[in-house]
């Protein structure tokens, strides 16, 4: 009797078990609920401005070289010095082209005495014309080669074509050196530039700027006016634009290449323009997306929109892709999948901070 009553416990509990499994035998996992914070899609005060990261560049870097050869006899700049437009940079050794010149002058002088002998000859129609073309011919030869040799004694030396600060050498006095061989780099920074890259949607608003700022939080830099230098008229590789920002470099500023900067960008403002979190949109590849969530559903849609403009205190503004009164999730969008059940989280009351009461 005690053994039947063990065999009806066995089968009970095996039934038990049986009816918790699946018709293909193993037991159903539960459905992953997240929680995720989301806001209504509204028609809100549409911003019309927008903040770009960008790099502090200067308006040039340019490598000088001498256009003859020889040996250098003068470079007594080092990086870091400042040199202003017109001042000799560097010397090559003038002895050989001082001899060549001076050849050619003596040389040029004859014909030339002779030019003219027998262009008086060929005015007063003594002598035939060809006689004449071919004196004509070898008193312009004599000429360009005069001319070259001075051009030649001239470019001896090298001066820096504008104002600014040598970044690198790559020459040391006495050695010889070839026509067109880099000697220094110099810095053009009576100007600079702020560089940023802006997005598809972005582009339009930035060549219709109305006024732009720059932050250089390194150099102290506040709020100081820059204008639009230029803007990429084609995508880079990452599907942005490139857009430079320039302004004028005073002597009390501390700012130079390479620092980082920040733009504010302020444009015209546009109606009609739906507004949401920031924190909203992500991004995969070149394409912009928000979730959208469903509360007939509780689940999330992965929805394409189009930014319009992006605004400052963590909004933007969109175009397309989305309605007025939709829900959109604004935290926990790089956690989540296609069709994911999520549940919004409860605001929390204002005089019941925590949800403790």
């Amino acid at each position: 009797m005690q053994f039947r009553n063990i065999l009806l416990v066995v089968s009970a509990a095996i039934f038990a078990l049986s009816g918790c499994k699946s018709s293909t035998g193993e037991a159903p996992l539960a459905e992953t609920i997240k929680y995720v914070k989301v806001e209504t899609i509204n028609d809100g005060v549409v911003q019309n401005s927008m903040t770009l990261n960008g790099k502090v560049k200067e308006k040039s870097l340019t490598s000088l070289s001498f256009r003859v050869g020889g040996p250098l006899k003068k470079l007594n700049v080092k990086p870091g010095d400042y040199v202003r437009a017109g001042q000799v940079i560097a010397e090559i050794d003038k002895r050989d082209y001082e001899l060549q010149l001076a050849t050619t002058k003596a040389q040029f002088e004859q014909v030339e005495g002779e030019y003219n002998r027998y262009k008086q000859l060929i005015d007063q129609n003594k002598i035939p014309e060809n006689t004449f073309e071919k004196i004509k011919s070898g008193y312009l030869m004599a000429k360009t080669a005069y001319e070259n040799a001075q051009n030649q004694l001239h470019d001896t030396e090298l001066k820096a074509p504008f104002s600014g600060y040598i970044y690198e050498k790559f020459a040391e006095n006495f050695q010889t050196v070839g026509a067109g061989m880099p000697i220094v780099s110099i810095i053009d920074n009576s100007h600079l530039e702020v560089v940023a890259s802006v997005s598809e949607s972005q582009l339009n608003k930035v060549k219709n700027d109305q006024e732009s700022f720059v932050n250089v939080a390194n150099a102290g830099i506040t709020k100081m006016p820059v204008d639009v230098f230029s803007v990429g008229e084609k995508a880079k590789k990452d599907g942005l634009y490139e857009v430079k920002f320039s302004f004028e470099n005073q002597n009390h500023m501390n700012v130079a290449p390479g620092m980082t900067a920040e733009v504010t960008v302020y444009c015209k403002a546009e109606a009609n323009h739906l507004s949401v979190s920031q924190s909203a949109i992500f991004h995969e590849k070149t394409t912009t997306y928000v979730w959208i969530f469903n509360p007939s559903t509780s689940k999330v849609e992965k929805r394409e929109v189009r930014i319009s403009l992006d605004g400052t205190k963590g909004r933007v503004n969109l175009v397309s892709g989305v309605q007025n009164g939709e829900q959109v999730v604004t935290a926990g969008v790089h956690y989540l999948v296609e069709g994911q059940k999520v549940k919004p989280l409860e605001n929390p009351s204002v005089t019941n901070i925590g949800g403790l009461l």
